[in-house]
């Protein structure tokens, strides 16, 4: 996993502390959100083990549910065969208890090169408190890459000497786009806060020889 994903992992007890660890130990896990709150507000019986069940798992509350995330992850080049790691600061909200729309700012860093522009995307998921996920996105920003410089008569890795065997420069790239498919599943520790790991793979406009795979972590809280 990157840095910026064990970074994110580190600092989620403090952030789940906010909403309400303890939900984790109980099956009415979402009484913090108020729609969830006054539809179980009694509460199962101790014996009603279905009637149990039933509030542990459901999570048709998200309907109408809108808050700022934060993710983590890491491409693999595989053209490059290196890695770049990068983060998403971004915005989600659910139209409905199945469906989730997001919008975030992107960037990933690598040895060679580096990009950053606006990530935005879709899931649709089932209403449950853990659940798989699919989606589909699409990426549109800047970027740059490093180039042979065994011929430009410069000292590019102030190293004191120009042209050396393997001297290397970076230079803007243009434009990148991409659009991808994506995997994930969801859990929801408390009603307004949500744990999420994924997969996608990035479809760019540079050529099938430079599509990657990249998989990272989010947190999301969320409110209404």
């Amino acid at each position: 996993m990157s840095r910026a994903g064990i970074s994110l992992l580190a600092i989620l007890p403090n952030l789940l502390g906010i909403s309400g660890c303890a939900g984790l130990l109980r099956s009415r896990y979402a009484m913090d959100d108020p729609v969830y709150a006054e539809k179980y507000q009694e509460g199962a019986e101790k014996s009603d083990v279905v009637g149990k069940v039933k509030q542990a798992v459901d999570a048709r509350h998200v309907a109408g549910l809108g808050g700022f995330y934060a993710s983590g992850g890491t491409q693999w080049r595989d053209d490059a065969q290196s890695a770049l790691v990068g983060a998403e600061l971004g915005t989600e909200y659910y139209p409905s208890s199945w469906f989730s729309t997001r919008a975030a700012l992107a960037g990933f860093v690598g040895h060679d090169d580096w990009y950053a522009g606006l990530d935005s995307g879709l899931r649709l998921q089932l209403p449950t408190r853990v659940t798989p996920f699919v989606g589909a996105g699409t990426f549109h920003g800047f970027s740059t890459t490093r180039i042979d410089a065994t011929r430009d008569g410069r000292d590019n890795d102030d190293d004191g000497f120009a042209d050396e065997f393997g001297e290397t420069k970076t230079v803007a790239d243009g434009w990148l786009s991409s659009v991808y498919p994506e995997l994930g599943v969801h859990f929801w520790p408390t009603g307004q806060a949500r744990l999420s790991a994924f997969t996608r793979y990035l479809i760019t406009t540079e050529g099938r020889e430079a599509d990657d795979w990249l998989a990272g972590v989010q947190f999301t809280a969320f409110n209404r």
